[in-house]
């Protein structure tokens, strides 16, 4: 399982946006904090194919933060 902090901000139109520092083709929206959570979830997988399409390793989770995200889809990391 592959695990990424998580950051959490509102926008100025009420809806919370999910945002994943180390992967940062990874983000989302959401009308609270759960949804953001779940649909930021979804975008780590898509960005995550993405790499694996394209061939490139999966960048390694280096930030630190209270709020994880994590996917099993991919059970761990690759190198090209």
């Amino acid at each position: 399982m592959l695990s990424y902090a998580l950051k959490l901000s509102g926008r100025y139109d009420g809806m919370v946006m999910a945002t994943i520092p180390d992967v940062p083709e990874a983000m989302a929206i959401g009308r609270d904090d759960q949804e953001a959570y779940e649909e930021a979830r979804g975008a780590l997988e898509a960005a995550l194919e993405s790499y694996e399409a394209e061939g490139r390793p999966f960048p390694e989770p280096r930030t630190a933060g209270s709020l994880q995200v994590s996917t099993e889809r991919f059970g761990m990391l690759t190198s090209a």
